[in-house]
C-alpha cells in the first residue's frame, strides 16, 4: 500500500511538474528580436570563436552576437544568466575547442569582486538579417 501511495504521488508529482513547464510555454511572449534586425529562420548550433566581434547581454533572455564579417545572431539564454544585462557584470566562458556551441555554459561574473553570480547554458545561435533602412 505504501508503494501505491509513493507512486500515485510521483505521478502527481511529474503531472504538475509538466503543467509548469507547459504553462511556461504558453505564457512566452514572441522571442527577443533586437531593434533594425528580423529573423531568417536560420540557425547554427556553433560558431567560430576566432569570427566572434562581440556579445552583447541586450536582454535578459538572448544575446546578441556579431561576428567580424558583420554577420549577426541572437541566442538564447537560461534565467541563471540574467544578471548579465546588467552593467556591472560581465560573461566568461571556457570551451574546449575553437566553437561556442548551443549547450556551453557561460558564467556570470561581477565586474568589482570577480566571483560567479549566476550561469546558464546558450542556445542555438539564430541568424539575423538587418532591416533595410526606411527610406522616408
Amino acid at each position: 500500500m505504501k508503494l501505491f501511495a509513493a507512486l500515485t504521488a510521483l505521478s502527481a508529482s511529474l503531472v504538475m511538474t509538466g503543467a509548469a513547464l507547459s504553462q511556461s510555454d504558453d505564457t512566452d511572449e514572441a522571442p527577443f528580436v533586437p531593434e533594425g534586425y528580423e529573423l531568417t529562420g536560420e540557425t547554427r548550433s556553433c560558431l567560430s570563436l576566432r569570427r566572434i566581434d562581440s556579445i552583447d547581454t541586450v536582454d535578459e533572455n538572448a544575446w546578441l552576437v556579431t561576428m567580424r564579417n558583420r554577420d549577426a545572431y541572437v541566442t538564447r539564454v537560461g534565467s541563471g544568466c540574467r544578471s548579465a544585462a546588467r552593467s556591472f557584470t560581465y560573461i566568461s566562458y571556457s570551451v574546449p575547442g575553437s566553437q561556442l556551441c548551443r549547450g556551453e555554459i557561460v558564467r556570470v561574473m561581477d565586474q568589482g569582486t570577480n566571483t560567479v553570480v549566476g550561469s546558464c547554458g546558450i542556445g542555438e545561435f539564430e541568424e539575423l538579417s538587418p532591416l533595410p533602412e526606411d527610406a522616408s
